[in-house]
């Protein structure tokens, strides 16, 4: 992977580390607030420290700063955004989600959703995506991966194959009712015709 923009958020990385792939020539990387401790870390230069800097620490003074003072949003949230707006070209990758306030741990999906971005947020199960309405989308996978649907409010999936329980035209909202779905082959394909959704894909369980 390549030409991808990688950002480090200020929670705990997944104990396997972060991704290998991730780390392969990313086109920029990025620190949400305190998160540029972990690029440091690994040696990696940091493009821009992005965030409210209430918990920034001290950067290096060379590295860019990017005050993002909005505080009706969390960090995560203004730094997807900002993405959208500065790499709207670029696929967007966050590490650094697990562990760290209760409140911001439950708030990470539906930072996907205020900021309406197409980032993979890495936690230490797996990983988590928006999938915007009006476009099929190909989820790559595994054989017995568990894959689960999230619905902010009322959503339509139009279609989903690849899975255990395929689905078409079908009407679900904020509740458990798709959890626990079963990848069958490589490629999951989705289709949301409208509503948020969040995709989940378990990296840790196979059923």
């Amino acid at each position: 992977m390549a030409g991808h923009v990688l950002v480090f958020a200020a929670g705990q990385l997944p104990s396997s580390g972060v991704p290998p792939e991730l780390l392969d020539a990313p086109a920029a990387v990025l620190g949400c607030d305190g998160g540029w401790k972990h690029a440091a870390r690994l040696g990696l230069e940091v493009d821009a420290v992005l965030g409210d800097h209430d918990s920034i620490g001290r950067p290096p003074e060379a590295w860019r700063r990017v005050l993002l003072p909005d505080q009706h949003a969390t960090d995560l949230s203004k730094v997807l955004t900002w993405c959208a707006e500065h790499h709207a070209d670029a696929a967007v990758h966050v590490v650094g989600l697990d562990g760290g306030r209760l409140d911001h741990q439950m708030a990470t999906a539906a930072a996907l959703i205020e900021a309406r971005s197409d980032a993979i947020l890495h936690l230490e199960e797996g990983d988590l995506r928006r999938i915007a309405p009006g476009h099929r989308v190909m989820v790559p996978s595994q054989p017995g991966t568990v894959i689960g649907l999230h619905p902010y409010g009322d959503v339509t999936v139009q279609h989903l194959s690849g899975v255990t329980w395929p689905l078409d035209q079908a009407n679900i909202s904020t509740g458990t009712q798709g959890v626990h779905n079963v990848a069958t082959s490589t490629e999951v394909w989705i289709e949301v015709s409208q509503g948020d959704l969040i995709l989940s894909r378990s990296r840790a369980h196979l059923a």
